[in-house]
């Protein structure tokens, strides 16, 4: 008997290896999900000088027991005047990875840029194939506000590492990725960790010129239109500063491109990277080219239908970022290149080629990726949670520890002689408080038989930090 069980162990540990090999954690879709719309991480100046409030959306799966999920941050695009977390693409993103076991924050950032001071709608042109808000001042104004929108994103990882312990996630892996100029925001907020990265256009400048009368009536321009364009500030921004930095593991780009390939790589701990681009992009060139170039000089130029995007700055697609990888050879951070080799010059006007291909492979992808960036700092769900007191309990949250971790009957919670006499609140994963008390001496029980199995958040009056836990038997 004893050596049946054995051999039953065994093949059991065998099979269990087998299946991580074949799928790691955190890629295959196994749950489903929750999500909070509308969530304030801060506010910001815009580019005319008015307070911006920041929302996200955050979406967590639901029935899983894991104590330290990833973090998935995603970018919207729309050319840096449009677009937002309501975006189709980045609302079925944060589905799929929230399925896989991820908590996944859906971002807004602050848009807009001073438009042209000469712009001429011409006759065969209309709205339908051109957008008169995209006719920018000059260069600066996309610096500017690739940085506004870095600075914004920042702020977002650290707000989500913030709420490690109500999200149950892992602050030592955090993701970004972006579509378009959201994946040109994603590369400036994974890659710029030095001051000297910030672009002199992001310093004071000289005030933007009044633009064209002819932008009003297409509603570009804002009613209270501050023209001055101040320094910007540092490129951390000042949103939810102090506990955490905003670093992150992993940048996804999707048609996307960067201003500078030389800041792209880092000395320490670069982040690994997922690239996808299609060549028949016509808004952002897969090589190297102006921003919307393939659209001004092969769209519109041989028909003169249109006033050319002359002002926007050139940027290294991701085919340019993927020759330059393989370039350093053993140098290059972990990445891969998921490139449509399907330019045709003077013909991708109508192809739809600044898009996706196949949604559900390139996430896939994306996904085994940064799975493996994850195995490899020890992130396993299985064990997470029988570790959580040496991972995240008694490193990070300030004095405040709870045993047994997972709880069954009773838990323990230790705390400093200063905290006597505060009150103890229990939160479950919907913010809801299920259970509430005094904390009596420095090791006070609770019952915790009424509670039902899943993850709970202890908080104690006056700290704003706490620590998650997870009840394994109850109602």
């Amino acid at each position: 008997m004893k050596l049946n069980k054995v051999y039953f162990i065994l093949l059991f540990f065998m099979s269990s290896y087998t299946n991580a090999i074949a799928q790691l954690p955190y890629t295959a879709n196994q749950f489903t999900y929750d999500s909070l719309i509308d969530v304030s991480y801060g506010q910001a100046t815009d580019y005319t000088g008015n307070q911006v409030a920041l929302l996200l959306d955050i979406y967590k799966p639901k029935m899983d027991a894991n104590c330290l999920r990833p973090i998935m941050v995603l970018v919207h695009g729309g050319a840096w005047i449009a677009g937002s977390k309501e975006d189709a693409n980045m609302k079925l993103m944060c589905r799929e990875f929230a399925k896989k076991g991820w908590v996944v924050a859906n971002i807004n950032y602050r848009l807009g840029t001073h438009k042209a001071a000469s712009y001429n709608m011409y006759a065969l042109c209309n709205n339908s194939i051109s957008a008169p808000c995209g006719y920018i001042s000059d260069s600066a104004e996309i610096f500017r506000a690739n940085y506004r929108g870095m600075q914004d994103a920042k702020g977002a990882i650290r707000f989500m590492k913030n709420r490690n312990s109500i999200d149950s996630s892992d602050v030592n892996n955090v993701f970004i990725a972006g579509e378009s100029a959201g994946a040109f925001i994603a590369y400036q907020t994974a890659f710029t960790d030095q001051t000297i990265e910030k672009s002199s256009f992001c310093n004071a400048i000289s005030d933007a010129p009044n633009p064209d009368n002819n932008l009003n009536m297409y509603g570009c321009i804002p009613t209270n239109n501050n023209l001055a364009r101040p320094d910007l500030g540092d490129i951390e921004g000042n949103l939810n500063l102090g506990a955490f930095d905003a670093s992150v593991k992993g940048i996804g780009s999707f048609y996307g491109a960067t201003f500078d390939l030389s800041t792209i790589n880092q000395l320490v701990d670069t982040p690994c990277v997922y690239l996808f681009h299609q060549g028949a992009d016509v808004v952002v060139n897969y090589q190297y080219g102006r921003i919307l170039g393939r659209t001004s000089w092969e769209c519109y130029a041989q028909t003169n239908l249109c006033q050319s995007y002359y002002f926007y700055p050139f940027a290294y697609g991701n085919e340019n970022i993927n020759q330059y990888y393989t370039s350093l050879g053993a140098l290059a951070p972990t990445y891969q290149a998921d490139i449509v080799y399907n330019y045709n010059y003077l013909n991708n006007c109508f192809s739809n080629g600044h898009s996706i291909d196949n949604f559900n492979l390139r996430v896939q992808n994306m996904a085994n990726l940064f799975a493996n960036k994850i195995a490899s700092s020890s992130n396993n769900p299985q064990f997470n949670c029988s570790l959580i007191g040496v991972k995240k309990n008694e490193q990070q949250q300030d004095n405040i520890f709870v045993y047994p971790n997972p709880a069954h009957h009773q838990l323990y919670i230790k705390v400093v002689q200063d905290l006597i006499g505060k009150r103890y609140k229990i939160y479950n994963v919907f913010g809801n408080i299920v259970l509430s008390g005094n904390i009596t001496s420095t090791i006070t029980v609770t019952e915790i038989d009424k509670l039902k199995q899943g993850i709970y958040f202890l908080n104690i009056e006056g700290k704003s930090k706490g620590v998650n836990f997870t009840v394994n038997t109850g109602q």
